[in-house]
């Protein structure tokens, strides 16, 4: 196979998997995200329009996540593991590509280690132009601990809807009322009273408008995920190009 080669279908395989995601979110947003009722009030006789947000994402959107996020972490370790071999015709279960939680750990865990045997200038790289710790790159710090996370619990994002656009209500007398798009601030459960409006009915339930975030304690938390799956796979493909450019011009 040719020189990193194995990185990069790795990284091709982790684009698939956030398509595939990218696909399941926009099915969910067909789906029955939020329910809408229309409720009298005994106390006022108005009719209340009731918007209940469901209470949670479809299972598999954590193992997408997990599966995406395992196959970019791998084409780091493929990477480091290639130097290694093209160099010193070794494999080592061991070797994987350093990411710790300051420079001081990182150039520790660097020296003496087989890629710096196998490359100066790799790792050199790696320490002062990647920096792969926290503070220094701090997208490779999320990744290699999202990839222990998900070893030990599945990465259940959560999502939040930020608009409903296109409900619509019919009055009696064929009056009707189109809310637009009606923005939501932090409920899963809203609401709008129709005062003196009879014989209220929904003609149209509308569609959301959604953000799938990591959940809070996460790495990332609070980042929408495509979006943060996207930079890691442009941190990752970047630090490819750059590690293969230095080993070649280093042979």
């Amino acid at each position: 196979m040719e020189l990193f080669a194995g990185p990069r279908l790795k990284i091709e395989r982790a684009k698939e998997h956030i398509n595939d995601l990218q696909r399941r979110i926009s099915a969910f947003e067909q789906s029955d995200v939020y329910s809408t009722v229309i409720q009298n009030d005994p106390n006022t006789g108005n009719n209340i329009l009731y918007i209940v947000m469901a209470d949670a994402l479809p299972d598999e959107f954590a193992l997408i996540i997990g599966d995406a996020l395992h196959n970019l972490k791998a084409a780091l370790d493929l990477l480091v593991n290639e130097v290694v071999y093209t160099r010193l015709g070794l494999y080592d279960d061991f070797t994987r590509f350093p990411v710790r939680d300051t420079r001081e750990k990182l150039v520790i865990a660097t020296n003496g280690g087989l890629v710096r045997e196998a490359s100066k200038a790799v790792t050199d790289f790696i320490v002062n132009t990647v920096k792969p710790y926290r503070g220094g790159n701090d997208a490779f710090w999320a990744l290699h601990r999202l990839n222990i996370l998900d070893k030990h619990r599945l990465l259940l994002p959560v999502f939040k809807v930020t608009a409903l656009n296109g409900i619509r209500v019919k009055f009696e007398g064929d009056e009707t009322f189109d809310f637009g798009t009606w923005v939501i601030t932090g409920s899963r459960a809203v609401f709008h009273e129709f005062q003196g409006k009879r014989n209220v009915k929904i003609t149209d339930s509308g569609k959301p408008t959604l953000l799938i975030l990591f959940d809070k304690g996460l790495p990332m938390e609070g980042r929408p995920v495509i979006e943060s799956l996207h930079q890691l796979t442009e941190v990752v493909s970047e630090t490819v190009e750059g590690i293969e450019n230095v080993f070649l011009s280093e042979r």
